[in-house]
């Protein structure tokens, strides 16, 4: 591979070389060079036009594919996850009127067993204390009286 280098930098050298003693020893062949490094210079440009229109052309049919592959499978897919999210939230909202009913059926109950079966419970208990207090303090008072 380093002959093959060796070679072509040699054939590179030999024709610069040339043209140099070209330019040197005949003006028409510097006008005639300077006229075909134009004309290599004018394909050179040409080309690089070329290609730069068909990347262009290129970068334009990749955006249409991504657009199209983005309304044909993306874009449904997302209303799908939007319709599945409404569903949670409706069941959510469900969920929790569901749980507002129970918390005021709960208190409700709270309510009616306090002021129903409680209430009395606790009045009678105390009735019962009282009496109980009042008996033990009668039968304190008569064991005093009798000393």
């Amino acid at each position: 591979m380093g002959k093959w280098i060796g070679i072509g930098l040699t054939v590179v050298l030999l024709i610069v070389v040339g043209f140099i003693i070209g330019a040197y020893l005949s003006p028409d062949f510097r006008v005639a060079s300077r006229d075909i490094a134009l004309v290599i210079l004018a394909i050179f440009q040409m080309i690089s036009a070329l290609i730069s229109i068909a990347l262009l052309l290129v970068l334009v049919y990749a955006v249409r594919t991504l657009t199209r592959v983005s309304r044909t499978t993306l874009i449904p897919k997302l209303e799908e996850v939007s319709v599945k999210l409404d569903q949670v939230l409706e069941q959510g909202r469900g969920v929790a009127a569901n749980l507002r009913d129970t918390t005021s059926t709960v208190s409700g109950t709270t309510s009616f067993l306090a002021d129903r079966a409680i209430a009395p419970v606790i009045r009678v208990s105390g009735l019962m204390a009282g009496v109980r207090a009042a008996a033990a303090y009668l039968a304190r008072r008569d064991e005093d009286q009798t000393s």
